[in-house]
């Protein structure tokens, strides 16, 4: 890895190469980004092979790469390879290539970039999966991207040094104003749908981004004496904006009956499938986290 100096020198001579390729890149969909809230030169990758990559190459709101809670799209920039595109949505070519980095919401990145130059860059390679710095992912807290990308045609593309953020490590704004993961789940309700159909409802709580829902047979709570990981059957639904879901199935015959239950999460964590009254014996997360059928 170059000095911090050495890497300051590198990215001043981005600037010409830029003003040139950006004369090419203005005919194709641009995305903002959110990379380098501070403006502090915290916009870069480092490859070995391919020298550094910018992921805010044209400054705050030019073409560069934009973090949401499950993707990430726009544009990396690299000074030896040309413009890696983050995902086919960018251009518009998804229906004949469908591809991207993905954001499973916590800040583990997966997926594939693509790259006219080297070809595909696979932001959670499995050959290395015995190394901490194997793969990317971005620290919700501090939104620095840490980890590893592997391109087969351009090798390891390093987001950090496997130490403390440096001076040119990545980083995002996103996540930085959630605070906390959220708390208890939400009360619920079970109601008609205009057919023959129920849904599951729910009030929307307050530092929640997605909802997750799962449900099970009373009879096995009962029979099992309250073991929510033997007792869960399905998720519902889950990673939802919404905060209702239409119950499939026929109702339970007469006799039997399902319990529902919902939480809340955001990027910095998931909330919990408990209520938080004091009338309830013991904690569901654990339970239904072990079970086969646990929301992602």
């Amino acid at each position: 890895m170059t000095s911090t100096a050495a890497h300051r020198r590198a990215a001043h001579r981005l600037a010409p190469v830029l003003l040139a390729a950006l004369a090419v890149f203005a005919g194709r969909a641009l995305a903002g980004e959110n990379i380098d809230p501070a403006s502090d030169d915290h916009q870069y990758a480092w490859g070995e092979n391919i020298g550094w990559v910018n992921a805010e190459p044209s400054g705050q709101d030019g073409p560069g790469a934009e973090v949401q809670d499950f993707r990430i799209v726009g544009w990396f920039w690299g000074e030896n390879v040309g413009w890696i595109n983050l995902n086919c949505l960018n251009n518009g070519t998804c229906a004949d290539s469908s591809y991207g980095v993905a954001n499973n919401g916590y800040g583990v990145l997966s997926g594939y970039a693509w790259a006219e130059n080297i070809g595909w860059i696979n932001f959670s390679p499995t050959t290395c999966l015995s190394d901490p710095t194997c793969g990317v992912h971005i620290d919700p807290a501090t939104g620095f991207f840490l980890g590893r990308a592997w391109s087969e045609n351009g090798g390891w593309i390093s987001f950090s040094d496997g130490g403390p953020p440096s001076a040119w490590t990545a980083r995002t704004s996103w996540c930085q104003s959630t605070s906390s993961a959220p708390g208890f789940g939400p009360a619920l309700s079970v109601v008609k749908t205009a057919g023959a159909g129920t849904k599951l409802v729910w009030s929307p709580q307050s530092n929640v981004t997605w909802y997750d829902a799962v449900s099970g047979r009373l009879s096995t709570l009962r029979a099992t004496h309250g073991d929510f990981a033997q007792s869960t059957q399905r998720c519902l639904a889950s990673k939802i904006a919404d905060t209702q879901v239409v119950i499939p199935g026929a109702p339970p015959q007469p006799g039997e009956g399902f319990w529902f239950l919902a939480r809340g999460a955001n990027c910095r964590g998931r909330g919990s499938y408990d209520s938080g009254a004091a009338s309830q014996s013991g904690s569901r997360d654990a339970g239904i986290a072990a079970s086969a059928f646990a929301c992602p």
